[in-house]
């Protein structure tokens, strides 16, 4: 099985900015432990791409083992890669739903 190289979008790297600087602002180093947690589940999920379901379309969530975030992610065979949509907070609705 070959490993998926993990591309994150604008959009999910300004989520995760954002999500840093305010639990930062709540305690000290609190923002480097949610990039920590972050980059477990980013690691887990180029482990096994295929583990969590299709929610929405294409795209896939996993969440955070610690923080109340989820990544949402699609996968790309054809490049050999998985793309990071977004990072966010449980209470917000996916920006690809706000329509709707």
């Amino acid at each position: 099985m070959t490993k998926h190289k993990i591309l994150f979008s604008s959009t999910a790297l300004n989520d995760l900015k954002e999500a840093k600087h305010w639990y930062n602002t709540q305690q000290k180093g609190l923002g480097k432990r949610l990039i920590e947690d972050v980059k477990a589940i980013t690691a887990s999920i180029k482990l096994n791409p295929y583990h969590a379901s299709v929610k929405f379309s294409n795209i896939r969530t996993r969440t955070c083992k610690t923080f109340p975030y989820s990544l949402h992610y699609e996968i790309d065979e054809e490049n050999n890669s998985i793309r990071i949509v977004s990072i966010f907070h449980f209470n917000r609705k996916p920006y690809w739903l706000k329509d709707e």
